[in-house]
């Protein structure tokens, strides 16, 4: 077995543990018949149920999440969110919605500077991105 397949089984294993369910929508942005209407978000396929990690950020001195809130990139009750690597969770032409918990009981929306996806053979092992509670449980444009 070959050392991508050794960390992603390992990561699989995690997630089996203390992972979250979790629905993931996608969503394309349609813009209005002229160049500056508002554009429109439609689902772009169907829901696609996994699970993952969601921990609160570290928002102390010096630490990464600390850094960030104190630069006005990220809030103190952001979370960030440890996905499976072959998860599409950036593109220029979509956006995406996550559900947490089976019932789904909060909402949350993809923000931040960057998504963390180490690899490993040019395999992604996991995501690491930040999601942000969307108070009305839709996406601006939904």
């Amino acid at each position: 077995m070959s050392l991508k397949d050794d960390l992603a089984n390992g990561f699989r294993r995690i997630v089996e543990t203390a992972g979250t369910p979790m629905r993931l929508q996608y969503y394309t942005q349609v813009a209005g018949s002229v160049w500056d209407d508002n554009t429109t978000l439609i689902q772009s396929g169907t829901d696609l149920w996994t699970s993952g990690i969601v921990l609160p950020i570290n928002t102390n001195t010096g630490q990464a999440g600390g850094l960030l809130v104190e630069q006005g990139k990220l809030l103190s009750d952001d979370q960030k969110m440890f996905m499976h690597g072959s998860l599409i969770s950036v593109g220029s032409e979509f956006k995406f919605k996550v559900g947490l918990g089976s019932p789904i009981s909060e909402e949350y929306s993809l923000i931040g500077p960057a998504i963390i996806a180490p690899q490993v053979e040019a395999t992604s092992i996991y995501r690491k991105v930040f999601i942000r509670r969307l108070t009305n449980g839709s996406l601006i444009g939904q």
